[in-house]
């Protein structure tokens, strides 16, 4: 049916109507009474099987579901009934979920966590009744689970994964669900007369259809404060939290042998490289402590991450970030986020706030060397002797979090021609972090604090040149509605670092990428060579209108130039200035086209502290979603010409030309068995500079049980004045006796992600990820830079050939058995081909697939088995 067509039907024009209606009495039914409902005290057992044959579901349920989509305020299309009963130990909720069409409802086995992609109802429970902060629990028809906490009203964090049981049917009025949720995994005070917070979430996948028991409008992002409220919780009080949970976990490495230097040429590697076992064994502990405060503690934790990390070249000066894969920091992590709490949503351009805490700097690998060379035996990570977080919320309305980790010191050995050396290549390191928060009027206010602390035991000489002794931060954040319909809302943090250690570490920090106090144009900027501290500073505030169709946003931050978090947190680079306006008008209600559609703007400056103007930025966006669910986006740009004062690496300022960019997206039905998207962007600049990317992401719905999606992406940059070096020579006066060397890139890089999912129960589940990656990068043209504030360069003979070509192929696999509540069985490999190769610019797919292969690869198994028990 054309959409032309569609809008002559009559149905469609009851529609319109209806949704007409609905705008003129959406105020009302905002304004209406909340919902409250009781429930009820079982007096026989409750067997969770799905079937709802049980005395207590017997009575009258809860309905009454209102759509979110597609059709705001309208009544939900299908009758859904919901009960809510207790005993001393446990929440039981049930759902009746009807169907005129049962053979088209769609049930996905997917492993937990994962999204549905089918129907499926989620319930919500605020036992608190702060109106903040929640829990959450869904299943879809096939049985399989997500769970979850909401945060600051609106935010979600999927990392809590709780012990509890659901079970799910089918019959011809469509399908059940019957849940039983032990008040031993919630947080709640005890009360005589209990009043919670509940929500029930509905979707009919087929129809896109998303209802729940009270208007959640599209226009604004308020959740948990909007739920509805139950009551007749009489008399139950939180059990005892206490849960252990052993574990045994075994790995074998099969690496690739490294090159043997000339002098051990016909000797055994003593250290049996490419041949690696080890066996762990510990215990991670979660023990409820008086009132709402839980302690989780680990006994020689396993922290070894299940899933690779992505292969990327990095030709900056900065490092690359990581997300966190290791369950006991992925856990309860939105605790301690730190920042961006108020607002829905934070609209940022060309900014990115420090991060005052980065789990991934504890466990990291060794960051010191061995200073000899031969046979090797290097730690891959540093051993987390032991970790602990405490967490919860006192009766004052604090919520509080604290988390410490000890690392044990590391050591290299290398056997030279038959003599061993053992060197220290990590200190031993204590990390302890505390994080604060306290809201007030309904959550309308908060205020928040956060603090860092790293110690290091230098007593190896040679690591104190190249670590901090010890480092801390500090920071408050928090937020204020400024109108009673809280439209308006200020957020803002602000915070400071400090280090100290040796002067020569010191002097190396003050030089190092991101700092750059050597810059010889940079009159705010002076390195302190006998300076055995360094203090910096940050901050940034948001001003924002995040409900209705009109969008708001301005934004200041800054990083001092001395700011630095990198022991305990990471951030790239410091000396900016950086701030934006934004604004937007999103339409939800449909027309004959577009479902939804909108339209921003945004513009951003940028300046160091020495008052330079550094980026300068104009950006327009529309998007929209069609009346058959396909959609996209397409961004525009203009870059004005401004100063670079990155680009020589601690040298001077450079000009940095104006451009122009474009970015393109677009996404088809996500209901469909094959669907995809598609993503291009490409800029050109003054300076004969440009680049391109395609990259496409398709999905197929083998099965309801079986999922496979391939992307590949492809990009190629044209570099005009790509930083190779920098070497002292007198006669570069122009440039302060240093010679800065650049030359034009040409890279090309092709990669692609391969990703199966199978799951074979909702406990049961198989992943296998493969990311072939290709890139090649041919210089030419070399120049070096002829004065300061200029984009101008004189021409150079450059004494190497710095080209490259890079090839890897990573594969992970993981299997996941969950045997019992809360015990799981985990088989992993992981298998990585990398070959560099210098010296060699030139593409070519056939040729680098080939060289690729022929490398040997590095092989890891690993078998872990985990055990829940509680009294």
């Amino acid at each position: 049916m054309t959409i032309a067509k569609a809008w002559r039907e009559p149905s469609a024009l009851v529609r319109a109507a209806v949704i007409g209606l609905s705008s003129f009495t959406l105020p009302f039914l905002l304004s209406a009474q909340v919902r409250t409902f009781e429930a009820v005290r079982v007096t026989s057992p409750v067997f969770v099987d799905g079937v709802l044959n049980e005395p207590v579901w017997a009575r009258e349920g809860i309905s009454g579901l209102i759509q979110r989509e597609p059709h705001e305020g309208e009544p939900a299309s299908e009758k859904s009934e919901i009960w809510f009963a207790y005993d001393d130990d446990a929440l039981y909720v049930a759902a009746r979920l009807s169907d005129s069409a049962p053979d088209s409802i769609l049930g996905r086995l997917v492993r937990r966590d994962a999204e549905f992609q089918s129907d499926f109802v989620r319930i919500g429970i605020d036992p608190n009744l702060d109106r903040n902060t929640a829990y959450y629990f869904g299943t879809n028809p096939s049985g399989s689970i997500n769970d979850g906490i909401y945060y600051d009203d609106n935010k979600t964090d999927d990392s809590y994964d709780p012990i509890w049981d659901v079970a799910v049917g089918r019959d011809d009025r469509g399908w059940t669900a019957e849940f039983r949720i032990p008040f031993s995994q919630l947080r709640f005070e005890a009360r005589e007369n209990a009043t919670w917070g509940v929500e029930v979430l509905r979707r009919i996948h087929r129809r896109n259809e998303e209802s729940l028991l009270v208007l959640h409008p599209r226009n604004d992002d308020i959740r948990v404060s909007r739920w509805c409220l139950l009551t007749g919780l009489r008399n139950i009080t939180p059990p005892p939290r206490i849960e252990i949970m052993p574990y045994a976990a075994t790995t074998g490495k099969f690496l690739p042998a490294p090159p043997v230097a000339a002098f051990n040429q016909g000797r055994k590697d003593p250290f049996v490289f490419g041949r690696d076992y080890s066996l762990n064994l510990g215990a991670d502990a979660k023990i409820g402590l008086s009132g709402d405060f839980t302690l989780d503690a680990s006994l020689n934790p396993d922290f070894a991450q299940v899933e690779v990390d992505p292969a990327v070249v990095n030709l900056t000066a900065f490092e690359t970030y990581y997300a966190e894969k290791r369950p006991f920091f992925i856990e309860g992590s939105s605790i301690l986020a730190f920042g961006r709490g108020g607002a829905a949503s934070f609209v940022d351009f060309n900014w990115t706030d420090p991060d005052f805490f980065y789990s991934r700097r504890i466990g990291r690998a060794p960051q010191g060397t061995v200073t000899h060379d031969g046979f090797q035996d290097i730690p891959d990570r540093t051993t987390i002797l032991g970790a602990a977080k405490v967490s919860g919320k006192t009766n004052s309305g604090w919520s509080l979090a604290a988390l410490t980790a000890l690392t044990d010191g590391e050591y290299g050995e290398v056997d030279s021609a038959g003599t061993r050396f053992r060197e220290q290549i990590e200190p031993l390191t204590a990390y302890a972090v505390v994080r604060g928060k306290k809201q007030f009027d309904g959550s309308r206010q908060a205020v928040g604090i956060i603090g860092t602390f790293v110690e290091r035991d230098l007593s190896e000489p040679a690591l104190a040149g190249g670590l901090s002794k010890r480092a801390l931060s500090a920071g408050v954040d928090g937020w204020t509605f400024l109108d009673e319909a809280n439209e308006w809302v200020l957020t803002g943090w602000s915070g400071f670092t400090r280090v100290e250690g040796s002067r020569e570490y010191l002097l190396r920090l003050q030089q190092s990428p991101g700092h750059w106090f050597q810059k010889p144009d940079a009159s705010h900027l002076k390195v302190d060579s006998g300076a055995t501290s360094l203090t910096g500073w940050a901050g940034r505030a948001w001003l924002a209108k995040d409900k209705g169709n009109w969008r708001f946003s301005a934004a200041l931050g800054a990083i001092h130039p001395g700011f630095e978090s990198n022991d305990l947190g990471f951030h790239t680079y410091t000396d900016v200035i950086n701030m934006n306006l934004y604004t937007a008008y999103l339409w939800f209600e449909p027309d004959p086209v577009f479902r939804t559609k909108s339209l921003s703007l945004a513009g951003l400056r940028e300046y160091n502290f020495g008052g330079f103007k550094i980026g300068e930025t104009y950006y327009l966006n529309a998007a929209g979603e069609l009346l058959s669910y396909w959609g996209g986006s397409l961004y525009l740009g203009y870059n004005v010409e401004v100063y670079d004062d990155r680009r020589t690496r601690g040298g001077p300022l450079m000009k940095s030309l104006s451009s122009w960019f474009l970015f393109l997206s677009l996404y088809s039905d996500l209901r469909e068995d094959v669907y995809g998207f598609l993503s291009l962007s490409a800029d050109r600049g003054k300076s004969g500079g440009w680049d391109y990317s395609v990259s496409a992401t398709l999905s197929w719905k083998i099965s309801t049980a079986l999922n496979l999606s391939v992307a590949p992406a492809y990009s190629r940059n044209y570099v005009v004045a790509q930083y190779l070096t920098a070497f002292p020579d007198p006669l570069a006066t122009a440039t302060y006796g240093t010679r800065y060397i650049f030359g034009v890139l040409d890279r090309k890089t092709l990669s692609a992600e391969l990703r199966l999912n199978w799951t074979f129960t909702p406990k049961a589940s198989f992943q296998l990820y493969l990311q072939p990656y290709f890139t090649a990068g041919d210089y030419g043209d070399f120049h070096s830079l002829a004065r300061p504030a200029a984009f101008s360069f004189d021409p150079f003979v450059y004494p190497g050939n710095p080209d490259f070509n890079f090839r890897s192929l990573r594969a992970n696999a993981v299997f996941r058995w969950e045997y019992r509540p809360g015990s799981t069985l985990y088989l992993v490999w992981t298998n990585e081909k990398a070959h560099f190769e210098e010296q060699n610019g030139q593409f070519s797919l056939s040729r680098d697939f080939a060289a690729m292969m022929r490398s040997r690869p590095a092989n890891v198994l690993a078998l872990k088995l985990t055990y829940w028990w509680t009294p």
